[in-house]
């Protein structure tokens, strides 16, 4: 019983076999008084009977003072009724004539009631309509029983006797008698519910235990490394759930596993072009190979360059780390957004003009967010060192930023270079990200300054994303709250990052 399919049939089995045998004991205990009520039934019929029979034998021309007796009476009235048996088979009914107070004076039948008082009379629509009673039986037992008063026309004919009443009775139905008389039928029916049950439990239990199973397969797949594993949705609505959530964590252990290896993959190739070079340089100075003075301290700029190199992308990969993780908090300071602009204008001023392109910065609305002044000029700073890089001579970078909406402020760096690759967006703020190279044209590698932008940004509880187009240039938008609204932390509230992004998306769709 350690499977999941055997417990739920299991189960089924019980619960069906429990609620069988409280429908027998139910069927049971109705149908007792149920039985009780038709033998009523069939006693009062057959009284009001007896009775019309004993009218229609009185004779209205008996001389007066030939009154009969009780005995001739009952023997009339049990006439009636040993016809009736002769015609219907052997019976159990008794016939008997009762006074007025109720005693049985007289009785025809098999069972010893005389001078026996009858009780527990019920109330009837009119005096001379059946009443159902009880009445013992002399050395014990009892019997149901159906009084009727004796016609007027019967009691002057019979005058000289106490009779009063005519009493029909016959055996109360016991419960084991009824449950003789019921269990053959109800084992019947019971035998077929039970294999009825037998089969519908197993179907029931193979459709939620059968998707499980697979679904354990699968698990133990995805364990020894098959991330493409995936399991059909069937089977009840928890199990189909379950069933697309292990479908979508396989996807995601997937994606991440080959985030990772391409993630290596970029940081070795990232790191092997600085350390080949301090190696080779440094052996070159080692050996002797370059000796001369204006050799050697060329060389050894060249190490000290590419040692910084190596050591800013050390610090840029701990930054994103420390930002991911939530290790880094963001300052929550008023900022004026139009002055940092300015300010980060001012500090690509010089490179602008040698590259001759132009920088123009224009600020709408409410300019006043909450947030990190430094980190906030760190995206700034990514932001227009991409654009400058990618914008030939000549052409223009612009810094716009406004209110789209109530709370909400967006920031927009857009330059007119050759645009980015269709392909290529929706990676961009990966890190390492190498775009594939076209033609003569290498691979393009895009570092980590736009994933250490994104995370800044969503840490401040605001959301960034890119357009392109082909030969037109770039745009890299994001949004920020404004002072009225307090950013988040990077280990703050998510619900609030969720409804930035989802205000993002809403101006994404409507082309802001």
């Amino acid at each position: 019983m350690g499977t999941l399919q055997s417990r739920l049939f299991l189960t089924y089995f019980v619960i069906i076999g429990v609620t069988l045998g409280l429908t027998a004991l139910s069927l049971f205990l109705l149908l007792g008084g149920y039985r009780e009520a038709i033998s009523y039934g069939n006693l009062e019929d057959l009284a009001t009977l007896i009775n019309q029979q004993a009218l229609a034998e009185v004779d209205p021309e008996a001389a007066d003072g030939q009154a009969g007796s009780q005995d001739e009476l009952l023997t009339r009235l049990s006439g009636f009724l040993n016809q009736r048996d002769a015609t219907a088979g052997a019976t159990d009914i008794a016939v008997a004539v009762t006074n007025a107070t109720g005693t049985v004076v007289a009785r025809a039948g098999i069972y010893d009631i005389e001078g026996v008082v009858i009780d527990e009379l019920t109330e009837t629509a009119s005096e001379s309509g059946p009443q159902r009673c009880r009445m013992g039986i002399n050395g014990g037992g009892e019997l149901l029983c159906v009084s009727i008063p004796i016609s007027p026309q019967v009691v002057d004919q019979y005058e000289g006797t106490e009779a009063a009443a005519i009493v029909v009775a016959q055996p109360a139905a016991g419960l084991g008698e009824v449950f003789g008389d019921l269990m053959p039928r109800l084992l019947f029916s019971g035998i077929i519910g039970v294999v009825a049950a037998l089969v519908l439990g197993f179907l029931l239990s193979q459709s939620v235990a059968a998707p499980l199973r697979n679904i354990a397969r699968a698990a133990r797949s995805v364990a020894r490394g098959n991330y493409r594993q995936r399991v059909p949705a069937t089977g009840p609505r928890e199990v189909r759930d379950l069933a697309t959530n292990f479908n979508r964590m396989t996807e995601e252990v997937q994606r991440s596993q080959q985030t990772l290896r391409d993630f290596l993959a970029n940081i070795s190739h990232e790191l092997k072009t600085p350390l080949t070079s301090i190696r080779g340089f440094g052996t070159a100075i080692a050996d002797g190979t370059i000796d001369d003075p204006a050799g050697i301290t060329r060389s050894a700029t060249i190490i000290c360059d590419e040692s910084n190199r190596v050591l800013r992308l050390v610090e840029e990969l701990l930054d994103l780390s420390r930002i991911e993780s939530g290790q880094v908090s963001m300052r929550q300071e008023d900022v004026d957004l139009t002055e940092l602009l300015e300010h980060v204008h001012e500090v690509f001023a010089l490179r602008s003009e040698e590259n001759g392109v132009a920088v123009e910065v224009e600020s709408v609305g409410n300019t006043r967010i909450r947030g990190d002044y430094d980190r906030l000029e760190q995206v700034l700073n990514n932001l227009l060192d991409n654009a400058l890089r990618h914008t030939p001579r000549g052409g223009t970078v612009r810094v716009q930023s406004r209110e789209v909406q109530q709370g909400l402020v967006q920031v927009a760096v857009t330059d007119n270079g050759p645009g980015i690759p269709q392909d290529d967006i929706p990676h961009l703020f990966e890190r390492f990200y190498r775009a594939n190279g076209t033609g003569t044209k290498p691979a393009k590698g895009y570092g980590l300054g736009l994933a250490i932008t994104r995370e800044i940004v969503r840490a401040h509880g605001g959301d960034i994303w890119v357009t392109s187009e082909s030969g037109r240039g770039t745009s890299f938008v994001f949004t920020l709250p404004d002072s009225g609204l307090p950013a988040r932390t990077a280990g703050g509230s998510t619900t609030r990052r969720r409804r930035a992004r989802q205000r993002a998306g809403r101006l994404r769709r409507n082309g802001s």
